[in-house]
């Protein structure tokens, strides 16, 4: 960033603050519309657009010879929404035994991604500036892209129902107490999320002020929660299929709180490290399960729709929750700044256990190649 700005050290951390939160702006904004129309014009249609753009906005980041275009590379790859076209394809296309599943395995593969991407990122850097890798992630995600896209058919869709009441996106989500928890405890859970990512290193520092490598040890320990999420994924996915989402979201928040909040009894640095992985393990469980709660108290029709709010909800609380660190950290200690991170979580899974959970919709079945969509 401090070659396209052309200022001190300081300015540039100031740009690449805003380079971070850029993508998450455009997906706010785009999410909910990019759910829709792959309701209205179809998911492999909006899948193939949403490549597009993203390899657009890799290519003008690699290109750019100042600091406004890439951060509008950086706005267009937000609004690429290729998660919400993603996840909202994988959850309509999976038939209701084996949605979550489904959900699960795509979380994995987000944890996989976050946890490769920076170690493979810094390699690649070390070898190449940041224009060549970004016109090679451009190239490989066109490619692994237009084959997938190839492969892929559109699922059928199914027929609106004039005696369910219509669905009218926020508005129905705001109006529905059940759909309101839902969205507001996902929002939550990566309020937490995020402000843990800040607080993190605040705390191993000062908690173990006498440790050497702190940097290092810090990213070996993020590198263990996501590796955790990674294996637990599919395993929360296949309980889901056979239980109750709401009660593993809400064993999942609890667990994610009690984790975070042990780690002020730590007094070793593998004690932190179980604790992570338990953290781990716990957060696997929450976006997948509010999302296979909402689909199954909607119909099949809405589903993209859904899922684009959800996640404009999700975006919401990855802004949240670094503001509420930086709120916080003139009042509490460094290692106390673990505390409103637990009380997201504990915040989080009382908004759920407190839904009633009830459907207002009918089930929603259609004729799928021989399985029920509801």
């Amino acid at each position: 960033m401090a070659t396209l700005t052309g200022i001190d050290t300081l300015g540039a951390a100031r740009w690449s603050s805003l380079a971070l939160a850029a993508p998450g702006l455009g997906t706010l904004c785009f999410a909910p519309l990019a759910g829709q129309w792959c309701d209205r014009f179809g998911y492999r249609r909006m899948l193939l657009v949403s490549l597009a753009v993203f390899i657009a906005s890799m290519l003008l980041m690699a290109l750019s010879t100042s600091v406004l275009s890439f951060m509008l590379g950086r706005l267009l790859q937000g609004i690429s929404t290729i998660s919400v076209v993603l996840t909202a394809f994988v959850g309509h296309a999976s038939s209701d035994a084996s949605r979550g599943r489904s959900l699960g395995l795509q979380e994995s593969a987000i944890a996989c991604g976050a946890l490769a991407g920076p170690v493979l990122g810094g390699m690649m850097l070390d070898q190449w500036s940041l224009k060549p890798l970004l016109i090679a992630s451009a190239l490989l995600t066109g490619i692994a892209g237009g084959v997938l896209w190839s492969q892929l058919r559109e699922p059928p869709k199914s027929a609106p129902d004039k005696n369910l009441p219509q669905f009218a996106g926020l508005q129905t989500v705001l109006a529905r107490a059940d759909l309101r928890n839902w969205m507001l405890a996902a929002c939550l859970t990566q309020a937490a999320a995020f402000a843990l990512v800040n607080v993190f290193p605040l705390y191993l520092m000062a908690h173990f002020p006498a440790a050497d490598a702190i940097a290092s040890k810090t990213g070996a320990l993020h590198a263990l929660g996501w590796l955790a999420t990674m294996l637990a994924s599919p395993l929360w996915g296949h309980l889901n299929d056979r239980g109750d989402p709401r009660r593993h979201f809400v064993l999942a928040a609890i667990g994610c709180a009690l984790s975070i909040g042990l780690l002020i009894k730590a007094d070793q640095l593998w004690l932190v490290a179980l604790l992570r992985v338990v953290q781990g393990i716990c957060y696997a469980a929450l976006a997948q399960s509010m999302l296979l709660a909402c689909s199954r108290q909607l119909p099949a029709a809405v589903y993209g729709h859904v899922t684009g709010l959800s996640r404009s909800f999700m975006v919401v609380g990855q802004m949240l929750g670094p503001l509420i660190v930086m709120l916080l950290m003139p009042f509490l200690a460094p290692a106390n700044l673990v505390w409103p991170i637990t009380a997201l979580f504990l915040m989080a899974g009382l908004l759920v256990l407190g839904s009633s959970m009830q459907r207002s919709y009918p089930v929603c079945r259609i004729e799928n190649q021989g399985k029920d969509v509801a």
